[in-house]
């Protein structure tokens, strides 16, 4: 009697256990749902924008130029990252577990810092074609050609590869005994490699040539307000000056002095507008690439940290906040 008492027991113990578990598993509607919505809102949103951006390039072909390609590829990663990143991503916030199995787990965070990598890189190419497009607007053509265009944009992907494919390779830390646990890989070296490839190497030389094109912008505009501005021929050194009167007494001088001024101004005007229009290009793109820095500064400010350092770790719900809410911002 004693015997069948404690089976029972023991059954109505397990059987408790089986359903606090199986309660726990279930969804809480209450919650699933706004939350679905709020983020399948940003997810389409960031496919449409992307798509929109991609469409408007190739649709247009006077919208084909060097920057523009750069444009794209920013947009073909974000792109990316909006269809095979962040709804998992989704799916993970919503369900509050990993429900895909560990090996999905590796390839999803892999193709996270990929997208997140050559994303961007593809800004640190953008301030170096601004940089260019601004201190020599004239030669910008002949610099920056479709096919150097086409080989800095496989060369943000290869560079993405290289930077992601170390956690799939092994260069891991332990992965968690739960398998309804997937988080990116904090191994401390992975980490720091992956913080100065994907972020500050490219935060210091977009800082660099964004600083570059505030001093050639004020320099070249300071010009351009006195009248003056020197160009760079195959065969040396022109320089145009606005004159304002001929001192010449002589009508042929003063029509020979006149065509000169006219020419000096015609010239002037077309290096004004050109340099005008790589101006405002340059300044629009640096908004974004500024917020977008500010954006992605505090995560990669506490990944490597942390890795480091556990007791310098924040929390884990803020660190969450902080990788899910860049995601959202691509």
């Amino acid at each position: 009697m004693s015997a069948s008492t404690d089976n029972v027991t023991n059954l109505w113990a397990n059987g408790s256990s089986v359903g606090n578990r199986s309660e726990s598993a279930e969804v809480d509607l209450r919650r699933a749902i706004p939350l679905g919505v709020v983020l399948g809102a940003f997810i389409a949103f960031a496919i449409a924008g992307n798509i929109l951006v991609i469409l408007s390039v190739v649709c247009n072909r006077h919208l084909r130029t060097p920057t523009n390609y750069f444009i794209i590829n920013l947009a073909i990663a974000d792109l990316l990252l909006g269809t095979t990143v962040l709804p998992v991503s989704a799916i993970l916030e919503i369900l509050d577990r990993w429900v895909f199995g560990r090996i999905f787990c590796d390839i999803w965070a892999a193709v996270d810092v990929l997208c997140c990598t050559a994303s961007i890189m593809s800004l640190c190419v953008i301030s170096i074609d601004r940089y260019i497009g601004v201190s020599h607007p004239l030669q910008y053509p002949g610099i920056v050609t479709e096919k150097r265009a086409l080989l800095a944009m496989l060369g943000v992907w290869v560079l993405s590869v290289v930077i992601s494919i170390g956690p799939l390779l092994g260069w891991k830390q332990p992965p968690s005994p739960d398998d309804n646990v997937c988080s990116i890989t904090e191994e401390p070296f992975y980490a720091l490699f992956s913080s100065l490839g994907s972020f500050y190497i490219p935060l210091v030389v977009i800082l660099v040539m964004y600083c570059r094109v505030y001093i050639v912008a004020k320099r070249t505009t300071k010009n351009l307000e006195a009248g003056v501005m020197r160009e760079r021929m195959n065969s040396g050194e022109l320089t145009l000056r606005i004159h304002k009167g001929s001192q010449a007494h002589d009508e042929p001088a003063t029509s020979g002095a006149k065509g000169r001024g006219h020419q000096a101004r015609s010239s002037l005007t077309v290096k004004l507008l050109q340099f005008s229009r790589e101006k405002k290009a340059a300044k629009t793109l640096g908004v974004v690439v500024g917020m977008f820095t500010l954006c992605w500064l505090p995560f990669f400010l506490a990944l490597p940290i942390g890795s480091f350092n556990a007791n310098l770790r924040p929390p884990d719900l803020l660190f969450k906040l902080l990788w899910t809410f860049t995601q959202r911002l691509q």
